[in-house]
């Protein structure tokens, strides 16, 4: 299904079900659209400063010069120039205004740009789960590309120490499928958010606003599978643990293991990336770039996740089979 361009730009959320080749039109169009409002919104702050601060210089001169001449009366301003003083003043005034004009202009178009980092990682992982999916699986997307701290996802606002804080629950990323093998395969990803600010009052009698962010985001895999071929799942949560391989510094916050499923949940800083390009310890990588390429590797860390839970359905799957032969062994 096509992206609506016009629904899209009023609502900023993302559904489809259909199959990967699809997804990923869908996504390169989103790609583009975001591309394109990156690139009006640097436009628009160059023209808005470009008419701003000529326009802020030509007020305050012609303030000053009219200042000067009403203080110095030995030196009067002739008609002339008092009129050429107001046809500055005019011009000044009429920057400032165009300049303004633009900042609101931009600010109405701020939500268009996208963070690229959600809908490059829903590409990242259509593209490696497109091999492991049947030929004619489809798959239901669901990306909220809103910013993170709308007023629709603030679930309340409360007193931290000294800081008036709100609090954001953005529940952005849903991936469903179903693998060639049968598996049900679901992806989630949630981002919580605070957004602090106090006033503080310095020994010079100035008040100052400070503000900060933080948050951090759980990324969920799970999967449901056929109970009758995998006997004994429940009673395999220890082993689900010591099986999980994360990358450094990603923390394991939970496992679930069930009679039919199986899930992790871990816990990603809240500046990851989509997909790192380089590895950190690579010694081709630039210095200045092994800090960057620290950050958590959103997509690195689902792929480990889905090798660490297939680990265990192999078991208990391959673990049922020798049953199933031994007991036939017997019956016989």
């Amino acid at each position: 299904m096509a992206v609506n361009i016009t629904r899209f730009h009023n609502v900023f959320l993302y559904q489809s079900h259909a199959h990967v080749p699809e997804l990923l039109r869908d996504l390169g169009v989103l790609g583009r659209l975001d591309a394109r409002a990156e690139k009006q919104l640097g436009a628009l702050t160059t023209a808005a400063w470009l008419t701003t601060i000529p326009g802020g210089s030509l007020i305050l001169l012609c303030c000053y010069a009219s200042w000067a001449s009403a203080v110095s009366s030995d030196v009067p301003f002739p008609g002339q120039g008092a009129q050429l003083l107001k046809n500055w003043f005019l011009l000044g005034l009429l920057l400032l205004v165009v300049g303004g004009l633009f900042f609101l202009w931009r600010a109405r178009l701020k939500p268009r740009d996208l963070d690229n980092r959600r809908y490059g990682l829903a590409r990242v992982l259509l593209q490696r789960l497109q091999v492991d999916l049947a030929p004619d699986a489809p798959v239901r997307l669901k990306l909220d590309l809103r910013q993170p701290d709308v007023r629709e996802k603030r679930v309340r606002q409360d007193m931290v120490g000294w800081w008036r804080t709100e609090f954001f629950i953005d529940p952005w990323f849903l991936l469903e499928t179903r693998l060639a093998d049968g598996t049900f395969l679901r992806i989630r990803m949630v981002e919580k958010h605070q957004k602090r600010e106090r006033y503080k009052t310095s020994a010079s009698g100035k008040t100052k606003k400070k503000t900060k962010t933080k948050g951090f985001a759980r990324l969920e895999v799970s999967l449901r599978v056929k109970p009758e071929r995998h006997p004994g799942l429940g009673t395999l949560k220890a082993r689900a643990t010591n099986a999980t391989r994360l990358p450094r510094r990603v923390e394991l916050e939970r496992v679930r293991v069930g009679a039919d499923r199986l899930s992790l949940r871990v816990r990603l800083a809240g500046d990851w990336v989509a997909q790192a390009k380089k590895a950190p310890d690579d010694p081709e990588t630039p210095a200045f770039w092994k800090q960057a390429l620290e950050k958590d590797d959103a997509s690195r860390t689902t792929t480990m996740m889905l090798l660490s839970l297939y680990q265990v359905v192999h078991y208990a799957r391959l673990r049922g089979k020798r049953q199933s032969a031994r007991g036939r062994r017997q019956s016989v």
